[in-house]
């Protein structure tokens, strides 16, 4: 156990941008999912893509203030804001699109599952079940594609905007 723990704080130090990376993050996503969440149950109905797209935007401004502030910021300093906020979008742009098609993807390999799922128990298909298998496969689709999203969002940032 102290072994796994030494390893862990060893990392640790070595990789300091990519802790300071994951709780800027995660204060982006939580901003991202319940955006997300609102928008898609009470404003948007059911609308996958722009329920999703405008909880990235709301996160964006998080994750570009904490990290040119705190997780890359010994290399942002030298960098402008005009210039590394440019290469911000391009990177959140891209990550964006890796956001929407892994959510739909995701959400879309679940609703194949639900489908399988009632025609081999012999339940009769309604619109309310329908509307459900939407609703609940939304989130744990939202998550993954977040998961995805981040992964390119780090690489981008560490390689291409805070350079």
């Amino acid at each position: 156990m102290c072994l796994l723990m030494g390893r862990i704080r060893d990392f640790s130090r070595r990789r300091v941008d990519l802790f300071c990376f994951l709780v800027v993050g995660v204060g982006a996503s939580a901003v991202h999912w319940c955006i997300s969440w609102y928008v898609f149950y009470h404003v948007l109905a059911g609308r996958t893509t722009l329920a999703t797209l405008s909880g990235y935007v709301g996160g964006w401004v998080c994750s570009y203030l904490g990290n040119r502030l705190w997780s890359f910021r010994k290399t942002a300093l030298q960098t402008s804001v005009r210039g590394s906020a440019a290469r911000f979008v391009i990177s959140q742009l891209a990550a964006a699109c890796v956001l929407l098609l892994s959510t739909n993807a995701f959400q879309q390999l679940l609703l194949f599952y639900f489908n399988w799922y009632i025609v081999t128990n012999d339940l009769c298909v309604t619109p309310a079940l329908s509307n459900f298998c939407v609703g609940a496969s939304y989130p744990p689709a939202l998550l993954g594609g977040m998961t995805a999203a981040a992964a390119c969002s780090y690489i981008m940032n560490k390689l291409y905007v805070f350079k």
